[in-house]
């Protein structure tokens, strides 16, 4: 049968979830789809038992690592399907759901991009969307105390109970998915309309990984699309190191250029250059309170902090 989807998957270095996730694709998936798998870090013995199990899916091979939205971005621009799955590699999906969110863009012409309802390993929620950045916030989490409220910490879970946190509407302190419009889809598994990505333009290529969705879902409603989150469609995701705010190495210098690079691209230039001051300030201070115990995490702090100081938008 013709495909009516694209589906993409990236794999870095880590080979442990990838087998399970294109089994669930194949169990679970009826649409006829073609699938592709990026290899990010050059070939690998690991390929073979996957090439073997998965004769059908259309392997391809960085012969140098790029960016989570390069490699997305280029399959957006390859695909010739109506709808593209863009998947993380450490996910299982559950019945049905790319089938669910490929006819719920077939029924709802206004929607330009959906995701399914996230789940822990555990099967309770994990957040699956986000609101727009704002300014409070996102000082909030520079300042470092984001670490005692995040998204697995019992400090949240004991203010979302007491319903101390009811007043505040940002989607990632929803306790329930519930199918709905919102501003952001959590990157790990989204499904675009090929028309809707084609007026509004792909992924920004600013950083190696983390945010690229933000920019890219504002400038899909900002051209007149709907985002969706559908709870019917349903994918396990064990990756938490981002929500549990735990990143360090050259993974906290890439989030805090996602953060400046969203401000800058899509902020007024004041809010920008608060960020910026925000981020060289607090990580300096991090940079010399962890000297005397760590000098390897005062050195990536520092490497944060000259990020903030000399980036630039390409």
């Amino acid at each position: 049968m013709t495909p009516i989807l694209t589906v993409h998957l990236i794999v870095h270095s880590d080979y442990s979830h990838i087998e399970g996730a294109l089994h669930s694709l194949y169990a679970t998936t009826r649409t006829p789809s073609v699938v592709y798998l990026t290899i990010n870090t050059g070939d690998d013995p690991r390929l073979l038992p996957l090439r073997q199990k998965f004769p059908d899916v259309q392997i391809h091979i960085n012969p140098q690592p790029r960016s989570f939205a390069e490699n997305h971005n280029a399959i957006l621009h390859r695909a010739e399907t109506d709808t593209v799955a863009l998947l993380n590699d450490d996910i299982l999906l559950h019945d049905g759901t790319l089938d669910t969110l490929v006819t719920y863009l077939a029924e709802h012409p206004d929607v330009g991009l959906v995701g399914p309802a996230l789940k822990n390993p555990d099967q309770t929620w994990q957040v699956s969307a986000y609101s727009d950045p704002s300014l409070p916030r996102t000082l909030y989490r520079l300042s470092g105390l984001a670490s005692l409220t995040h998204q697995q910490s019992p400090l949240r879970k004991l203010l979302l109970r007491t319903g101390l946190l009811k007043g505040m509407q940002v989607e990632s302190l929803r306790e329930n998915a519930g199918t709905r419009p919102v501003p952001v889809i959590k990157g790990v598994a989204m499904v675009v309309r090929r028309a809707a990505y084609q007026q509004a333009g792909v992924m920004d290529e600013i950083t190696r990984a983390y945010g690229e969705e933000y920019g890219w879902h504002l400038r899909l409603r900002r051209a007149g699309w709907k985002v969706m989150l559908v709870e019917e469609a349903q994918v396990t995701h064990y990756g938490s190191g981002q929500a549990r705010l735990t990143m360090q190495g050259w993974v906290l210098v890439e989030d805090r250029k996602a953060i400046l690079g969203y401000y800058l691209l899509y902020r007024p230039t004041w809010q920008a250059a608060l960020v910026r001051g925000a981020i060289l300030l607090s990580h300096s201070l991090f940079a010399l309170g962890w000297l005397p115990f760590d000098r390897k995490r005062a050195r990536t702090h520092l490497d944060v902090a000259r990020m903030a100081a000399g980036f630039r938008l390409p």
